[in-house]
Order: C-alpha cells, then structure tokens, then sequence
C-alpha cells in the first residue's frame, strides 16, 4: 500500500471505516485522537525523548519552556508541537496547576485572558465557565477528547474535574464547530490527563484547609490523593485515587450563633430576627418607623462536600505501528446544603452522583501515509437530587438524572507530503437523557396525561422521570497544509456535515491561516460556523415551582443555535526575555435560547416561562498577555480582556459580563534551595446586572433583609405603569416588553446596574525537603471579596499540606535535575500565550 494513489482513498476509507466500527465491542479511548509519536513529521523535533521531562513537557537540556516541546493535539485532533499549530492553543501545563495552588480546574482557567470562571448561578452546580464572554452551554468541554455529561442549565461543573490526574489543560477559542460539532461554539477545553513515562513512579499528596469560622464553622477541608504507575515492557499504566471532604461554607448574615454549622436553626424559637453585626441604632429604627421587615433565614452558600474519584490509564505498545489504550474513571460526590425560601421556609438539599466513563484507543500506521485511528467510550453520569423541607413534607421531593453517552469516532490520516496531511472523520453519538425536569412522553402527546395522573404513584415524592434519545453522525475533511516555508504560510480549512436525529443536517465550515511575518513574530487567523443543538431540557423542560408560583416548560419548536465566530491574533518574541500576545475576537450568534414569559397562565393559575429562539447576541473583544523574565529565577505576567457584549433584541449588555478584566502573576522558582513561590490576581471590573425599572429608571438596591419594602416599592411602581400606559393595545404591550421599551408596555422592562468591582489574589509558598517532598502553603482570596448577590465565593481560605515523589530511576524524585525557570517567558504561566 505504499503506493496508493489520491483516487484510491474514497474506497479505502470505506472500507477501514466500516472495519473501525466492528473492531471493538468495549467501549474506545483516545487522548485526543492522536497519531502516533513516529510517523509526524514534527518527529524530527523531538527525537530525543530523554530529553523532555514528560510531567511538564519541557526540554531539560535547555531549561525552559521551549514551545518546540509542549505537545497539544485539542486544535486539530492530531499531535503536535504547540510552535507548528496553525491554530490558536493555549495550554496550561502541570507545572502552572500546581504554582496556582489548584484543587480542580475552575481554579486555573480563571488566569487565562479570554476566560472567566464565576460561582454557579441558580440551576448551576460548583463554577462554570465563560469563554469571550459566552456562557458555559456554548463552551464544550473534553477529557482526553472525549465529551463530558451531567450539564445543569446548560453548564458542567468545573469543580468535578479534580487537579491530581491532570497533566496539561488546552484551550482553543472560537467556533470548533466543524471539528467537534454541537456545544462548541465559544470554544473547546480539553482536561489532558497523566500518562506514565517512567518505569516506576509513585505520588502522594495531603492538604487540609479552613478559614474563618463565621464563614466556615468549625469544619476542615481534606483533600488526599496518591497515584502509582508503571512502564515495562510493552505496557504502561497509571493509578490515581483521591479522597475529598469539605464542610463547605456560608455568606449569608445568619443571626445567633449556635452550634449548627456556626448557627441556630433560623425555626429555633431562640433564633434572633438581627443578623449579629447589626447596629442598635438600625434595629430601633425598624421597630420604630415600623418598617417592613424580615430577618435572614438559615441557609448555606456553599455546599458540603465528600467525594472520592478514582481513575486509570493504560497503552500497549503492540508493535511499532499498532498501539492500544485503555482508560476509565469513575467519581462519587454527596453534596448537602440549606436553602431558604422567604418568608419562613428552609430545605435541606443534597445531591448524590456517580460519574464515570470508560474507553479505549486503537492506532494503526497502515503505512507511511496512511494512518488509522479508532476510539469508543461510554460514559454515564447518574444524580439523585433531594428537597427536604423542614417542618413540612409539602414540598419534598426527590429527582433522578441519569445521562449516558455512547460515542464511536473513526479517523484515517493521508499524508499527501511533508506539511500536508487530509484528515477525514467518521463519528456516531447516542445520547440517551432520564430526567425529572424534562416531561415524560405521556406529557408531551395527546392526550397529555399519564396513567399515575389518574392511578397515583408508589412513591409520593419521587418526580416521574421523562425519557429521551437522540442520535448524531457526522462526517468530516479537514486539510492541515503548510503552503510555504519562507515565509511560513500554514493554512487549516475544515468542514463537517453533522445530521442530528431530531434537528436533521447542518453544514459546518471553518478556516484557520498562520503567516509568520518574521522568526520572532506570527499571525493567525481564524474563522468558523458554530453550532448548538437544544438539549433535551430545552426542548421538553417539565419543572413546576408552586411555592414561588411558576412553571418553566420546554419548546420542541425549537431551532438550534449558530454562531458565526472570527479571531485574528498574533504573538512576538523578540528574544528570551519577552513575549507578547494579542487576539481580537467577535462572536455573532442567532438563535440564542432563553426564557420568556407565556402571558397565558396554566390551568391551576401558574406563570409559565417558555423556552424561546428569541435573542441574537453578540460580543467582541480584545485579549492580550504579556510575559517578563526579570531574572533567571524571577518572571512576571500580565493580561487584558477588554469584552463587549450585547442582546441585540433588548439592546442591554449580557448579564454578568464585565467590560474590563485584567491578570497578574509573580513567579520566583529559586531552584539551589528548593523555595518557590507564586502570587496570581485577577481584578474584575464592574459587571451589567439587570434591575426591573420603576418605570424608567431602577430602585435603590436594599439590604436583603428589607426585600418587602422593595417589594412594596415594585408593587407601586406597576400601579404607576399600569395608570399611564393602561390603554395600549395589548398587541404593541407584548412588542415593546420584548424589545424593551418601557414607554409603552405595562409589562417589566429593565436596565443595569454596573456593580461588583473586586480582586481576587491567591499566593502560594513551597519548599522541597529531604530530595522526594515538598511542603506547601498557601492563601485562596487574600483579599476576601465575596458579594452575597453577585459573586457568592469562597472567603479567605489557608491551606497546608505536603507532596511527595518517587520514581525508579533515581529513587527519590531528583528535584535539582527538574528543568530550571524558564528563560523563555512563554513559561510564565503557559496558558498565557
């Protein structure tokens, strides 16, 4: 076959095809469908493997962070060196997730310019993320390549994802639609995790934490994992365990201490109706002027938390032309809280999961030119949700989710000539969606009801579950093609036909084009049509809230989203000391899905909120980081992210969404004595947050605990609307409420507040001891800036605790022979680039 002709591969794709989808039966893995290390051309770079310490991918002999040795395969599927990508990666290496002093990957992505990571919002679990300035549903996010399950409101859970088995984080931003398919329209981020290199090594590490008791009780934070892995012969493997608790902790002004969590239950007949700090002179004036008053319930801010997570990777190197890879992981977490609900409920919550995902790779050089790469997985994401309202059962419940994802992915790599490879993929995905929040198909058809409706059920607080599947094939041809080499001219175009079971095809294009201008400085650009499916929540949404008096139902009429996303950027280094980076973005997306009020309410009175296909967004920027080696063992960072974004309909910025963000970092790595230490800032600017007006402008922002005189103030206001505007027909009402036009509907319209200025600075201090350990300390939001409101995060928090590494070859880990500083600034941190 070392002759093939061009002509000849539509058959033989056929043909491997078809054989890919019968060569397993077990689920298939791939970290990020690579090819293998011998047949890339960039081999050439990296023919020495002694020479790059494999944790942090850098080259030892050098001793810096040379982009020649950082590998990242997320931008076109296939393994490269992040110097040669025509795509823009930006990669954060283990390195920078350990001087960042991070648990879980929501506290590393928060540095790079472009990303903002926030407190969850309601319906959201843990932190979610943003990606130039659009939400976590648009955001797709992969371990080892493979997708993630167990969205809430879209959005995954960064906190799920644990730090110990990770060894590198890639993010390419922009539509990678036409590479990945639905979800990815803001961009992809890819949880590279650890493979064994050397023949024996062995991790542990213990932390423990805590922090004020106001906010935190009496409680700890435990966090321990170990790994061991193993290279011989033909096969590698790695083993990781961890085990996680933490009492969580809270922000609201609760009143009385007591000896729950720090408090008295807020029902406790001793519970004070004052927070503690409150002045005298405040609660006189209360009771005197007898002002509309209701005193704070018990609840929690954050979650408690026990998790274990436990996870393996294992390759095969059969020959030197067929390779196998096995992988699994599996994660457990029991998270309780207390909610309040004015004027006088409190629930207990919890939620119980099981994740987890098992896979498996295949490689095969068929020939120099050919090279075919299979991969299945499975993953299941399982939640039980319970609501347990105190001194009352009219109100529990209990939900379930369960989300399992099959995935089949083909890929026949041809390389035409050096520079010049045609890839073309092959994948089928079978979601299949159980859930209390979506209706059940009894629901959904005539005649709209089921059998427990009329029957009863055997359990008066589970919620009927409702079912559904969908199946997605695609097909893709992507061309990675370096026209020239002086000047380097690399070009990437791409296009995908994805065809979704309940929504049909969708063409997907994209173009990606590098120009390096100088050695020292390249341009890239890029272009693509992102897409988004609705999700099954979107389209059958079935969730009732009687206590607060409304229900959010599903709209199968829905269309999907489109995004059509531009980025052009650059990146000079004009020498070892410096580097610099800059990229403009601009995202324009149709179809955007939100909620919008039904003016029909249902028949036992409740409001209903419809998903709808009724806003177009847009947002636009500039990003840019900059990197300093101000001495061999010292290195300073920065970044800006100036972001604008707009709902076209209402002509109001994207809630949440500040103008201005910038990123610090300072890193000292003395390595003759083994002391390090690193301080991280991100200062936010003000963020637009909606405020209903009273009738053209908004009302004075209260203290919480008088929310009836706001009340009171609203009720006034839509009597004022109501008096004016009464008269209009309801036809132009319903006009003007959507697009926002508070001169001529009785309906809410809103404007913005510009609020929730803060910094948030994190330092970390280590010191490696007797060769194998390293002791390290560290403070999370020195500053402590927390808004209950706004920006609900962890207080200040200490933490302490201790690693240790081993391996074969030299026993103890020999940290003197660890790659020095970077003298490139490319090192400071890697993400930033």
């Amino acid at each position: 076959m070392g002759n093939i002709k061009p002509s000849s591969i539509p058959r033989i794709l056929y043909l491997i095809l078809f054989s890919g989808l019968c060569f397993l039966g077990v689920p298939l893995f791939s970290q990020g469908e690579v090819l293998p290390e011998t047949k890339t051309e960039e081999k050439k770079d990296d023919s020495d493997k002694s020479k790059v310490n494999p944790e942090s991918g850098k080259d030892i002999n050098n001793g810096n962070n040379d982009r020649g040795s950082i590998i990242t395969v997320t931008g076109t599927r296939r393994k490269g060196f992040l110097k040669d990508s025509t795509i823009t990666t930006e990669v954060i290496t283990r390195k920078d997730i350990d001087a960042m002093g991070a648990r879980d990957i929501s506290q590393t992505l928060g540095n790079v310019p472009g990303i903002e990571v926030r407190p969850a919002q309601a319906g959201e679990r843990g932190s979610t993320v943003r990606l130039q300035g659009l939400s976590g549903q648009n955001v797709l996010i992969l371990v080892d390549g493979q997708r993630t399950t167990g969205r809430f409101s879209g959005s995954i859970d960064l906190t799920r994802f644990k730090a110990e088995d990770i060894e590198r984080i890639e993010i390419v931003k922009g539509a990678s639609s036409a590479l990945y398919g639905s979800d990815a329209i803001a961009g992809v981020i890819n949880i590279i995790t650890k493979e064994q290199k050397d023949p024996y090594s062995a991790n542990f590490r213990t932390f423990m934490g805590g922090g004020n008791p106001i906010y935190y009780g009496t409680g700890t934070e435990f966090r321990n994992y170990a790994s061991v892995g193993v290279r011989r012969g033909i096969v590698s493997t790695n083993f990781t365990a961890g085990w996680h608790r933490g009492d969580g902790y809270d922000l609201t002004p609760d009143a009385t201490l007591g000896p729950k969590n720090g408090r008295v239950e807020s029902l406790s007949p001793s519970y004070s109706p004052f927070p503690t700090d409150t002045p005298l002179w405040t609660k006189l004036y209360i009771y005197r002027k007898k002002l509309p008053y209701e005193g704070p319930l018990e609840s929690t801010s954050g979650s408690a938390f026990e998790d274990i997570n436990v996870s393996n990777k294992t390759t095969f190197d059969i020959s030197e032309t067929f390779k196998l890879g096995f992988q699994f992981y599996y994660r457990y977490l029991n998270q309780n809280a207390v909610d309040a609900v004015p004027p006088r409920g409190v629930y207990d919550r919890s939620n119980k999961t099981h994740d987890f995902m098992g896979a498996v790779n295949a490689d095969w050089e068929i020939t120099k030119t050919l090279n075919l790469n299979v991969n299945t997985n499975y993953a299941r994401f399982f939640d039980t949700y319970t609501y347990d309202q105190r001194k009352s059962d009219a109100q529990d419940k209990r939900e379930k989710l369960d989300n399992a994802v099959t995935e089949l992915r083909t890929r026949l790599d041809h390389k035409i000539a050096d520079g010049h490879v045609i890839s073309y993929g092959a994948e089928t995905l079978i979601d299949q969606f159980s859930s209390a929040r979506i209706a059940p198909d009894c629901k959904r058809n005539f005649p709209n009801i089921c059998a427990s409706d009329i029957l009863g059920g055997t359990d008066p607080y589970q919620t009927q579950n409702g079912y559904a599947q969908r199946q997605r094939n695609a097909f893709y041809v992507q061309d990675e093609w370096r026209v020239s080499s002086a000047p380097r001219i690399q070009i990437v175009p791409g296009i995908r036909s994805d065809h979704d079971s309940i929504y049909g095809g969708q063409i997907l294009p994209k173009l990606a084009v590098r120009y390096d201008v100088t050695d020292k400085f390249r341009i890239r650009a890029a272009n693509g049509l992102g897409y988004r499916a609705p999700s099954f929540q979107d389209l059958y949404y079935n969730f009732i809230n009687p206590g607060v008096g409304y229900r959010v139902a599903g709209n199968p009429d829905l269309k999907p989203e489109l995004s059509r996303s531009y980025n052009l950027g650059g990146e000079w280094e004009p020498n070892k000391v410096f580097w610099f980076s800059f990229n403009f973005f601009y995202n324009n997306i149709d179809n955007l899905i939100g909620f919008r009020t039904n003016p029909t309410r249902d028949a036992s009175g409740l409001q209903i909120f419809n998903t709808s296909n009724y806003q177009k967004a847009l947002t636009k920027g500039f990003e840019s980081s900059v990197t300093l080696r101000v001495h061999q063992n010292v290195s300073l960072g920065g970044g800006y992210t100036y972001t604008d974004t707009r709902d076209e309909l209402t002509n109001l910025p994207l809630e949440g969404r500040g103008y201005h963000r910038w990123n610090a970092n300072i890193r000292i790595d003395h390595q003759p004595s083994g002391f390090s230490f690193s301080l991280f800032a991100i200062v936010f600017g003000k963020q637009p947050y909606y405020c209903q007006k009273n009738p053209l402008w908004c009302d004075p922002q209260l203290p919480t605990e008088l929310s009836a005189l706001s009340a009171q103030l609203t009720t006034q206001a839509t009597n004022t609307i109501n008096a004016l505007f009464g008269n209009i027909p309801g036809g132009i009402q319903e006009y003007c409420t959507e697009r926002n036009l508070s001169y001529c509907t009785t309906g809410p319209t809103y404007g913005v507040r510009m609020v929730n200025a803060h910094t948030n600075l994190n330092i970390r201090v280590s010191q490696k001891v007797l060769g194998a350990f390293e002791i390290f300390a560290g403070v999370d939001n020195v500053l402590d800036t927390f808004d209950l409101t706004y920006n609900p995060q962890k207080p200040r928090f200490y933490y302490v605790g201790i690693d240790g590494r081993f391996n074969a070859t030299s026993g103890p880990a020999d940290y003197s022979a660890a790659p020095m500083p970077s003298t490139s600034p490319t090192a400071v941190p890697s993400t930033l680039r």
